[in-house]
């Protein structure tokens, strides 16, 4: 069965990542995948095609399609003749649609929104016309997947039909993303910190969504206790050289402490490393990758009550209100002074539940069945 996924970009993100594994996870001798991208370039074509797998681009910059983009996509669809066409965000499911229409037979097309909604108003001008229009046309695909409840929930009072939407969460490669007995000391050794401090860690792009200020204000707030704390800041434009953060590491108590490393190659150590780790998000966020990757690795986390977040966590970490920093902050001391038995209880019971409801074998196997239409 060829199937065609049709994604805005491939850089590193939530969506990008969890295509790949898609792609490295499903069976190979029953489904012939390619992937065409809207925009050339990004971290994960290199990877993708390391795997095996065709990569297209339709060479769009940010904003419109051109013409030429158009003409390629109708290219591309006679030329692979898909069975199915799984679109990936909401401008990548627009043109799965579209090159439904081109190809010959009709194939089978799918959307995947990996985003909540909580404001629209929130959102950028261009995401926000996508999502409008995206609800217009929610009857083509034959069924709409998110992959959080909350996600699909919110996105039927914007207007998709609920009839097409289906909920299929994210999956983690725990072969990947597994507990290390080396990890910590090598974040010590690399970063010089002292060897009897706590490590507090962010992993996520930098973008209003993310909450980094919110990270590093709570981080301002915690109580000195016996251990020193450090703060781990790691993802896309996560550097000194962004003012607002560099400022905010430098605030009283945190100097010294807030290690901004910029996009990390190396996230299973990195996260595997930490005692605690952050997700402060204030929107946006559908199912946050970097939850059951940390968990996976048997790290407990503390995050905001958006998206699927909740029900990720579950009884294994803590969850608090949207854009309640003194509450991230109690949050952060609370978790940071469990003591050692109860800490090794509950890094098991994070490794546990991930493997008990993500496992990415089980996932793909869902998206398989979607697929074939079992």
């Amino acid at each position: 069965m060829k199937v065609v996924h049709v994604i805005t970009g491939l850089h590193v993100g939530g969506a990008e990542s969890m295509l790949l594994k898609l792609l490295e996870t499903m069976d190979r001798t029953g489904f012939e995948q390619t992937v065409v991208a809207l925009m050339p370039g990004g971290e994960n074509r290199a990877r993708i095609e390391a795997a095996g797998f065709p990569v297209f681009d339709l060479g769009m910059k940010q904003g419109l399609p051109t013409l030429s983009s158009v003409l390629t996509l109708r290219r591309l669809a006679r030329e692979l003749r898909p069975d199915a066409v799984q679109g990936w965000m909401y401008h990548g499911n627009l043109a799965a649609s579209l090159m439904g229409k081109f190809a010959p037979g009709r194939p089978r097309v799918f959307w995947n929104i990996r985003h909540s909604v909580a404001d629209l108003g929130r959102e950028k001008r261009s995401t926000r016309l996508a999502i409008q229009m995206g609800a217009r046309l929610s009857g083509h695909p034959e069924r709409i997947i998110c992959n959080s409840s909350v996600s699909l929930e919110q996105h039927a009072l914007l207007g998709y039909r609920l009839d097409r939407e289906v909920m299929i969460p994210n999956g983690f490669d725990l072969t990947r993303f597994k507990p290390s007995e080396t990890a910590r000391a090598e974040l010590f050794a690399e970063l010089d910190l002292p060897l009897d401090s706590l490590l507090v860690g962010m992993a996520a792009r930098r973008h209003p969504m993310k909450g980094h200020e919110a990270f590093l204000e709570a981080a301002g707030m915690l109580v000195p206790g016996e251990r020193p704390v450090h703060f781990l800041l790691a993802g896309r434009g996560v550097t000194a050289a962004d003012a607002r953060l560099r400022e905010l590491a430098g605030a009283d108590g945190l100097t010294g402490r807030v290690h901004l490393l910029g996009q990390r190659k190396d996230m299973p150590g990195f996260l595997a490393g930490l005692d605690l780790l952050c997700v402060p998000s204030l929107f946006g966020e559908g199912f946050p990758n970097v939850l059951g990757e940390a968990m996976g690795c048997g790290v407990p986390c503390l995050a905001t009550d958006v998206g699927e977040s909740r029900e990720i966590v579950g009884p294994t970490g803590r969850i608090v209100p949207l854009g309640d920093t003194p509450a991230l902050a109690t949050g952060m001391q609370s978790m940071l002074e469990v003591e050692e038995r109860e800490k090794r209880e509950r890094s098991q019971a994070c490794r546990d539940r991930i493997l008990d409801n993500y496992s990415m074998g089980k996932i793909a196997g869902i998206y398989e069945d979607l697929y074939s239409g079992e």
